[in-house]
């Protein structure tokens, strides 16, 4: 049994204070109630009387503990509960590096793109769990799985460049990252989504792509950015440049991004493209059709004693009338 209002069971402590009264009060009334009886039914009322008196005081002692039981909100055994569910995990991977901050000339920066496009995801998929994490040269987790969304809309707005000090761009340390964001629920579906503009230049994302498919994660990527090559812009916003003082420039690399999602065997999508947010919404419905599953609640037994506690409030009355009723005999 447990109690989800403990603290009531302290009133418990008044069926003993009752015991103590009746005790100490039954003397003096019976000796005034016989006095208003005659002496022809002195006998029959003394006697009606004690059994009224002795059955209104453990009356009065149950209707005491059957509150006290009832406003501490007992429980005990469980009954099954069919409940739907999505199961789908989503882990997102952002890429956060310096290109991710060149300006396309139809959607701003492309990381903050790359963050609309997260958060209609957030929608997209109901009742699916997320994890974040921000990828550069190296990768940090910054919210993990969790049904919490909210969690997952404020990390966003942490993600930036200046999150990692690691420069440079390492797509397989973010894909590992992500891997590693997964529980170990059975039956869940499991999605890893990279936001890139790709130009990966660490360790070869591919082997951790492999690593995907391997444990059976659905790997989906949106390449973020134009074939345009556009400026990266430095903490200080002017033009990052290279060792012989030339303005580095970024452009989207859809091939490396393909051949990320081949490898893992999901789809790529081009974050500008028309339809794209449509078709990723309808992939992960479809892969989080999860159906029912039966959970079990504890069942709450509140209304119990509350109903048996009136029971033993209205015994209490009759037998205070009873009493009443021996002296008019």
């Amino acid at each position: 049994m447990s109690f989800s209002h403990p603290a009531f069971l302290w009133l418990a402590l008044l069926a003993p204070l009752e015991i103590l009264l009746v005790l100490g009060r039954e003397p003096r009334l019976e000796r005034s109630f016989l006095a208003l009886v005659g002496p022809r039914r002195r006998g029959r009322a003394k006697s009606a009387y004690a059994t009224a008196s002795i059955y209104g005081a453990v009356f009065s002692v149950l209707f005491i503990l059957s509150s006290a039981l009832g406003l501490s909100g007992p429980a005990w055994g469980s009954h099954a509960v069919s409940a739907e569910t999505s199961g789908l995990e989503i882990a997102v991977v952002l890429d956060v590096s310096r290109s991710m901050m060149a300006q396309e000339p139809a959607m701003g920066t492309r990381l903050q793109y790359a963050k609309e496009g997260i958060r209609s995801l957030l929608k997209a998929a109901p009742g699916a769990s997320f994890a974040l994490v921000a990828a550069k040269g190296d990768a940090i987790v910054l919210v993990p799985m969790t049904g919490d969304l909210e969690a997952i809309d404020s990390g966003l707005d942490y993600a930036d460049p200046d999150t990692l000090s690691a420069i440079g761009t390492d797509l397989g340390k973010g894909i590992e990252a992500g891997l590693s964001c997964f529980t170990e629920r059975t039956g869940a579906s499991r999605v890893l989504v990279l936001f890139s503009d790709g130009g990966a230049h660490g360790s070869d994302p591919r082997k951790a792509a492999a690593e995907a498919k391997r444990r059976h994660v659905r790997m989906i990527v949106v390449g973020v950015g134009g074939e345009e090559a556009l400026p990266v812009p430095g903490p200080d916003g002017a033009p990052l440049l290279d060792g012989k003082g030339v303005a580095r420039l970024s452009a989207l690399d859809a091939g490396l991004l393909k051949s990320l999602a081949a490898e893992a065997g999901g789809h790529y999508y081009g974050a500008s493209d028309s339809g794209t947010r449509v078709a990723l919404q309808a992939e992960l419905i479809e892969l989080g059709r999860g159906g029912k599953r039966t959970e079990y609640e504890v069942e709450e037994r509140s209304g119990l004693f509350a109903l048996l506690a009136l029971a033993f409030l209205a015994c209490r009355v009759a037998s205070s009338i009873f009493a009443v009723a021996g002296r008019k005999e």
